[in-house]
């Protein structure tokens, strides 16, 4: 009898892990990621506040989700990429959200993590950058060990592209075209 309850655990555990992962394909819709404490910053002239924030919010544009921990390591992960996005792309094209892990920032760095957000809200204002206090996205989304992820979705929210790390030289020619379509640039 307790082959046959690990076997059915067995089982459960890799139908799950299937169907997550196959959530995370194209063609299926983004599971929601809320994220209620600290979330979303803002800005109002000088002003910052966080917000709580979902990621279904963005509706309507191509949008691409970016997550990573918020550590030095991680930080310049997706950079190759977002330099692409800006220097090919008409501002408005997309909806970049950056999503920073904070449970995987070195104890006592919280500070010098939301300065640098907050730097970096004012260069893009129109960006969405959020903190994921918890580290939620890494198990909503299945992002593994690494914890990074880069998703794109067309305008009704279907994930049309999903990498669990920076795409390479080829990837990134194939994502900006990937974008070009969707957004009809």
């Amino acid at each position: 009898m307790t082959s046959l309850r690990v076997l059915a655990t067995l089982l459960l555990a890799i139908a799950t892990t299937n169907s997550f992962a196959s959530a995370l394909s194209k063609g299926n819709p983004l599971p929601t990621l809320e994220i209620t404490e600290r979330g979303e910053l803002t800005m109002q002239g000088d002003e910052f506040a966080f917000i709580p924030w979902n990621s279904d919010t963005t509706r309507d544009t191509v949008h691409v989700i970016q997550y990573f921990g918020a550590t030095l390591g991680d930080r310049d992960v997706f950079k190759p990429f977002t330099d692409m996005l800006q220097a090919e792309l008409a501002p408005g094209t997309v909806h970049v959200s950056t999503v920073l892990n904070l449970d995987a920032a070195v104890w006592g760095t919280t500070g010098f993590v939301v300065s640098e957000l907050k730097k970096n809200k004012q260069q893009h204002p129109a960006a969405t950058m959020v903190l994921d206090a918890d580290g939620d996205g890494v198990d909503t989304w299945a992002l593994g060990e690494a914890g990074t992820g880069l998703i794109i979705m067309d305008k009704s929210g279907t994930v049309q592209y999903f990498s669990l790390g920076s795409p390479d030289e080829k990837d990134l020619a194939t994502t900006l075209e990937l974008i070009k379509t969707l957004s009809g640039s």
